[in-house]
């Protein structure tokens, strides 16, 4: 596994984690916008929405720590 890939794929989940931590409203608005647009369906987000957005943001942020741990390891196991 190239440790480089794994890092990126920490930055990517950890700044998509961020996102949803700080803007949950946003990232649902911009869901309604694209599904209305793209799919022609209406999206309308339930009650507590925001709070699962939330927990989400949680999850990534969670990878994002794994899989910088494991990058680490990769890392470690190749220069034996």
């Amino acid at each position: 596994m190239n440790p480089l890939y794994l890092r990126l794929c920490a930055l990517g989940s950890a700044l998509a984690g961020i996102a949803h931590l700080l803007v949950p409203t946003l990232l649902l608005d911009l869901a309604s916008m694209g599904y209305d647009r793209v799919l022609a369906v209406d999206f309308e987000p339930r009650e507590n929405a925001t709070a699962r957005v939330r927990l989400l943001g949680v999850a990534f942020v969670l990878a994002a720590l794994v899989l910088r741990r494991l990058a680490r390891a990769v890392d470690d196991g190749s220069a034996s």
